[in-house]
């Protein structure tokens, strides 16, 4: 292994920065700010040329280290479906997703956390360290916690009620809906690929034709779309009902993984152009690019947690 110190190419972080270098093709990046993350050489090689930070980026991955989930990206295309699904949060947002993060941090309530704010900005999806000192004087006169600008924090009775309050279920699920067409040609791409993907990152794959049911079939779809942690939607065959299943997923907030066959790219419907799709060619690809996909996107789970 070969560790270098440099700049992280996401965030342009440069103290404390680590490259290793683990394979002819891969680097393992450690940075205060970021966290850890695994990237392809020739996309370490093109975020490193680029003057300016990707905070947004920044902030995804360190959030999923919060949640002690591996970051892996297989190529620069999973990064921009990444990107395309981070929504630009507002400041009570933001404020949400800082206090969300020492709520992680605190082993009890009453626990004061101690923040670096040169950092830990990336916490708060803040783009620097004068924006996070924003938030944390903000979360101190809306009573949510005892702050200060040296790094301190404490959440309050009311931040802790707060944070009930919008506490959501969404990442305790463990389904995974899959919208795709139904024919036989498509079974094996079925069993073959897609189920044993989603249940080798630690999830249920849910297909509305596999279970014997009487409810009325779209109310059914909804349901269980609802019930789900994310989507799969596979074009290929260009059925009407995947597009809808999306859709309906994508109003909700969900994160939708596409994919179609090589063959059919350019059949896909135009207004989903603006989202990435894995392009596969054999049962074998489309399993192992869906893994990636899913664990990078959604983030793997742990036995544990399964």
């Amino acid at each position: 292994m070969n560790t270098t110190h440099s700049t992280c190419p996401i965030c342009k972080h440069s103290q404390d920065v680590k490259n290793d270098r683990t394979g002819p093709h891969t680097y393992h990046c450690h940075c205060p700010v970021c966290g850890e993350y695994e990237i392809p050489f020739t996309v370490f090689v093109k975020y490193d040329q680029r003057t300016a930070p990707n905070h947004k980026l920044s902030a995804w991955v360190r959030e999923r280290n919060e949640r002690q989930e591996l970051v892996r990206f297989t190529n620069e295309r999973m990064i921009d479906s990444i990107l395309a699904g981070i929504p630009d949060y507002r400041p009570l947002q933001k404020q949400l997703k800082l206090l969300q993060a020492l709520e992680r941090r605190s082993h009890a309530p009453g626990d004061t956390i101690k923040l670096n704010l040169k950092e830990d900005f990336s916490l708060a999806y803040a783009s620097s360290f004068e924006e996070f000192k924003f938030y944390l004087i903000a979360l101190k006169e809306r009573g949510l916690a005892n702050s200060t600008l040296d790094g301190q924090a404490e959440i309050t009775p009311a931040g802790w009620d707060y944070l009930d309050e919008h506490a959501s279920d969404v990442e305790e699920k463990t389904q995974a809906f899959v919208a795709m067409s139904f024919s036989g040609e498509m079974r094996p791409i079925w069993e073959g690929a897609i189920k044993p993907a989603i249940e080798k990152a630690g999830y249920t794959a849910y297909r509305v034709d596999e279970e014997l049911h009487s409810d009325n079939i779209i109310f059914k779809i909804m349901a269980e779309i609802k019930n789900s942690r994310f989507v799969v939607a596979d074009v290929t065959e260009q059925k009407n009902g995947v597009y809808f299943e999306a859709g309906y997923a994508l109003g909700l907030g969900l994160p939708v993984i596409w994919s179609v066959h090589k063959d059919e790219a350019d059949k896909v419907h135009f207004d989903t152009a603006q989202y990435n799709q894995i392009r596969w060619e054999s049962t074998d690809q489309l399993k192992e690019s869906l893994y990636d996909f899913i664990c990078a996107i959604i983030g793997k789970r742990s036995r544990s947690q399964v």
